[in-house]
């Protein structure tokens, strides 16, 4: 109980500066002003309302992705809005209609959401809209006209991301590949004070997949640098690791990722310490590193820059389960939220379902602790706008300004604080709506107990369909051994024929590592808040457990990182009779974590490992290996 009054304490509390970001929620604030200041203009100002509702939600959709996964996920998302705005119009003649089409969008929302980050915003951001837009019946030809200003809406944002690519020239490459070098500075730091772990995953993972989508306006030369910081960082990545196992770092490593870092920042600086003895095995690519960072070098960076901060997926396999729980119990639930709604009043039938939508997420820890932040923000928005929505009713200038002041705050208190962007975006909906002429006359009480039904309803379904995430922690821990153990036996297969192809499927193993790690490290954090269960592997156990592949990681990324290291035909011979021994050996362990029981006795790791002739490096880095996967083996018993 006290965790979770912690944790809500800092959701509510707390205020991340660092998040800021002024350019971003200026693009996007005007983008919502365009419609609301033409349509004011022509002297219809609820025309604009449509419009910039789109622009509203679809300023949102431009955090996912980088630059064209940013620019597909906003068309995609303007036709979804586009669509959900006319099918909620359209099914709001009946109310048997509406709660039937609710019950099914909200069921494709959930499903289709499963496939990543980006699926989830866009349904989610199409349901919203259909859920607002159901509390006005339309005739098909209305319905297709307010439809089409929703896709304006949305386009002219889409528009205005793409106008300003170019004013924050390669920023957002220069920005992650800095935050790569300068996690691997830390790193170096903690190998410096006999620290052994492995190397933070995110800035990598990321990294790579904003290299991966270039921008558009990039020269061909430039790419390729930025392609090749990227390459050294991970070579630099691996001999960090391999040093991290021998506590032994040459003494100008830290300084010379930092100069690097600090290049990449727009401050470059003067670097005394760079010569080979200070910098080891590690000179060749820290030169190079420095060298590439120092050509793509154009000063500081933007301070007002126009684009959000990239937001890549993680690395995570996805598996749309079509009769998943979560899918029916959203379905339902909003299905259930829609008939309270109606069955109060037909125009402010969308605020009982818009909040059970913004509360119920697919895990405990987030419907529970951020879910008490939105009802307490959601409270607070709808009493503040329906104040100002009284003073300013009538007066088409006042109620414009009181929307975009609105909309500002929104998109600068997104990343900072949820509850100040939960009052934002309530005023929102209060104000926008309220232009629109529907639901003026609804008070602050009606507001308030509509806030607290959907949000209580949010959470009892929850709770009457949970999806406890402690039931697939040990599986994913399982799988987490299984991708190591298929990395493993990749790098020493390479080591006795190394080409190519052998390389290719080194990194394709790697990403089914990064992918594991990603799921079982976040379901491991989920299951800290959910409610003990008995016959369920414990949070001590399954961080243990957790400690025990980063200990197999570190040893495989040092191994990674020797494959250069000659071998003679015997010692590839027997790496390979050692590779085969790893391989079943591991195996059985994970299985027996998977089906929870004992690990028999295999002999095969021993007898492999005292045939081994290896060079000393590879076989110390075996030996490392196998001792962690000998505590593996006792954690599971």
């Amino acid at each position: 109980m006290l965790t979770w009054l912690r944790e809500l304490a800092e959701t509510v509390g707390s205020f991340d500066r660092s998040a800021l970001e002024p350019g971003y929620a200026l693009r996007c604030t005007a983008g919502v002003a365009v419609p609301l200041v033409i349509a004011a203009l022509l002297g219809k100002p609820a025309m604009g309302v449509p419009a910039a509702i789109g622009a509203f939600i679809c300023g949102f959709t431009s955090l996912q992705g980088v630059y064209r996964t940013r620019l597909q996920a906003m068309l995609i998302a303007a036709l979804g809005m586009a669509l959900a705005s006319f099918i909620g119009a359209l099914s709001a003649i009946s109310t048997p209609g509406v709660i039937a089409a609710t019950a099914v969008a909200a069921y494709a929302c959930a499903t289709i959401g499963q496939i990543g980050p980006v699926a989830a915003t866009v349904t989610l951001n199409s349901f919203v809209v259909f859920v607002l837009f159901s509390s006005q019946a339309l005739g098909a030809e209305a319905a297709l006209s307010q439809s089409a200003l929703v896709l304006a809406g949305g386009l002219i944002q889409t528009l205005l991301l793409l106008a300003s690519w170019p004013t924050a020239h390669l920023d957002v490459e220069r920005t992650a590949l800095a935050d790569v070098y300068d996690n691997l500075a830390a790193y170096a730091r903690a190998i410096a004070a006999h620290h052994r772990a492995l190397p933070p995953l995110t800035p990598f993972a990321t990294a790579r997949q904003i290299i991966a989508d270039p921008q558009p306006f990039a020269r061909s030369a430039e790419r390729a640098r930025f392609n090749r910081l990227l390459e050294d960082s991970e070579t630099i990545r691996k001999r960090l690791a391999a040093h991290a196992t021998t506590d032994e770092l040459p003494s100008g490593v830290v300084a010379e990722l930092d100069a690097i870092v600090a290049t990449l920042r727009g401050s470059m600086r003067e670097n005394a310490v760079t010569t080979t003895e200070d910098l080891g095995d590690l000179g060749n690519d820290l030169h190079d590193a420095r060298l590439a960072a120092e050509m793509i070098s154009r000063g500081r960076l933007s301070h007002l820059p126009l684009t959000s901060r990239p937001k890549p997926g993680p690395y995570v396999d996805s598996h749309v389960d079509w009769f998943g729980r979560d899918s029916l119990r959203f379905s339902l639930v909003l299905a259930v939220a829609m008939v309270l709604g109606r069955h109060f009043s037909v125009d402010r039938g969308y605020w009982i379902p818009m909040t059970a939508a913004i509360v119920l997420k697919p895990d405990f820890q987030t419907t529970f602790v951020r879910g008490v932040a939105r009802i307490g923000g959601t409270l607070v928005g709808a009493v503040v706008a329906t104040l100002v929505l009284a003073l300013v009713r009538g007066h088409a200038q006042f109620e414009v300004a009181g929307i975009l002041i609105a909309t500002a705050v929104a998109y600068l208190t997104f990343s900072p604080n949820y509850a100040l962007f939960t009052i934002a975006i309530t005023s929102f909906v209060v104000l926008v709506l309220g232009m629109r002429g529907l639901p003026g006359t609804t008070t602050i009480d009606v507001r308030v107990l509509d806030t607290l039904a959907g949000g209580a309803l949010a959470m009892v379904g929850y709770l009457l369909m949970p999806t406890w995430e402690h039931r697939r922690t040990r599986q994913l821990l399982a799988d987490l051994l299984d991708a190591q153990r298929v990395l493993l036996v990749a790098i020493l297969r390479a080591y006795g024929a190394s080409s190519d192809d052998a390389r290719a499927r080194i990194e394709r193993a790697r990403t089914a590592v990064w992918k594991a790690r990603t799921v079982a490290e976040a379901s491991i954090d989920r299951t800290r808040h959910e409610p003990r269960r008995p016959h369920s592997i414990s949070i001590e156990r399954a961080l243990r457990i957790l400690a025990a592949t980063q200990r197999m990681g570190l040893a495989t990324l040092a191994l990674e990182g020797g494959l250069d290291v000659p071998l003679t035909q015997e010692q590839a011979r027997t790496l390979g009779t050692f590779a085969t021994a790893v391989d079943g050996s591991a195996a059985a362990v994970a299985e027996s974590l998977r089906a929870g029981r004992r690990v028999a006795p295999d002999d095969r790791l021993t007898s492999a490992l005292s045939e081994l002739s290896a060079p000393p490096l590879v076989e110390d880095r075996l030996r490392a290996y196998v001792d962690a996967l000998s505590r593996f083996s006792r954690l599971v018993r």
